[in-house]
């Protein structure tokens, strides 16, 4: 069952990172695609591509916040709570809610809980990085 644990560990971590993919794929499309000609078969293939990072971000934030669920049961019943795991879980939820907020009751209008969404991801990502580092301890 420890396999388990670490299957569910990485796959975390791969949702993770498609989460995180919809604000480079935005900064990328600003400062270089932007300016290609409509024409363009690279652009129009970035499009698809960003396209389809942004408008399942959510999705990815759900699907991760489902392996984390899984992972900290595998983790309490088979092996033992981990410090580090539990901090960098405890701010993926955090994240998650307060993504869901933005989501679901500020819709589109920017204010101080995107930056709040975003620094609490910079903090997940030395959590989790510091997760792995210590061996999951």
């Amino acid at each position: 069952m420890r396999e388990s644990g670490s299957l569910f560990g990485w796959l975390i971590t791969a949702g993770f990172v498609l989460t995180l993919l919809n604000y480079p794929v935005k900064l990328v499309y600003r400062k270089l695609v932007a300016g290609l000609p409509r024409e363009s078969k690279f652009r129009g293939t970035y499009m698809k591509v960003q396209r389809f990072i942004v408008s399942n971000h959510r999705f990815f934030a759900f699907f991760t916040g489902l392996t984390l669920l899984a992972h900290l049961v595998i983790q309490l019943i088979y092996r033992w709570p981990s410090r580090t795991g539990l901090a960098a879980g405890l701010l993926m939820v955090i994240n998650l809610a307060v993504g869901a907020y933005g989501h679901y009751f500020k819709k589109k209008k920017r204010s101080a809980w995107l930056y709040i969404h975003r620094a609490l991801a910079v903090l997940l990502i030395a959590a989790i990085v510091a997760h792995i580092v210590t061996g999951g301890r």
